[in-house]
C-alpha cells in the first residue's frame, strides 16, 4: 500500500520551499534564498497528483526517497550519525532498517545470546509480537532461530520495540562503546 509523504515544507524542485498537505503541493511557498524570508502564494508547481519522485523528509530523522508512489528503502542521514550492527543513531533519532523511533525512548545492552534466550523479560517480547531483528519481526516460533546463542548481540529496548541484532565475536569493546553511545544520547535527549 503506497502512502504519501506526510504533510510538510518539501523542496518543490524550484530551490523554493513549498507546503504538502499530505495528497498535494499547495500554493504557499517560501524562498530560503532571500533575505527576507516571508510567507508567499502564487499559482507555481501546484499538482493534483501525488509528490514528484525525490528525496524528502520522511518526519523520522532522515531524508528518504519517495518513488512517485511510494517510500524505498534508500535513507540518508545527517553525517554526523552513529552506527553498529545495523542500528543509526542520528541525532534525535535511533533506527534499525525501516524501523525509527525516538532515541531519548530507548536504552542499549551487549549480551550473549545464550544469556537474552534465558531471560523472561526479553522473551517476553516476543511472545508480545514487539521484538524485531535484520529481518523484520522476531516471534516465539522464530527466536531461537534469530538470536544465535554462540553470538553476541546488541539489543536496543523500549515500551514500544525490543531490536536485537548479532555481531561478529571480537568486537565486544565496539558494541559496548555504541551502547553506552546510544545511552549517552538517550539520557541528553530524554530532558531536552
Amino acid at each position: 500500500m503506497a502512502t504519501q509523504p506526510a504533510p510538510g515544507w518539501y523542496d518543490d524542485g524550484s530551490g523554493k520551499q513549498r507546503w504538502w498537505d499530505g495528497a498535494h503541493w499547495t500554493d504557499q511557498f517560501i524562498d530560503l534564498r532571500e533575505a527576507d524570508v516571508e510567507l508567499r502564494t502564487d499559482a507555481g508547481l501546484l499538482g493534483t497528483g501525488p509528490a514528484q519522485p525525490g528525496w524528502y523528509d520522511d518526519q523520522r530523522g532522515r531524508t528518504r526517497w519517495w518513488d512517485g508512489r511510494r517510500w524505498t528503502r534508500d535513507v540518508r542521514y545527517s553525517g554526523q550519525e552513529q552506527d553498529f550492527a545495523g542500528v543509526v543513531v542520528d541525532g534525535r533519532w535511533i533506527h534499525f532498517g525501516d524501523l525509527s523511533q525516538p532515541v531519548s525512548e530507548v536504552t542499549a545492552s551487549v549480551a550473549t545470546g545464550d544469556a537474552l534466550l534465558r531471560d523472561q523479560a526479553f522473551t517476553r517480547a516476543a511472545v508480545e509480537r514487539r521484538m524485531y531483528g535484520p529481518a523484520g519481526p522476531i516471534t516465539p516460533r522464530t527466536l531461537n532461530r534469530a538470536v544465535d546463542r554462540s553470538l553476541p548481540h546488541l539489543v536496543i529496548g523500549s515500551t514500544a520495540q525490543v531490536w536485537v541484532s548479532r555481531f561478529a565475536p571480537g568486537q565486544e569493546t565496539a558494541a559496548e562503546r555504541f551502547a553506552t553511545w546510544v545511552r549517552s544520547s538517550a539520557d541528553h535527549y530524554r530532558y531536552r
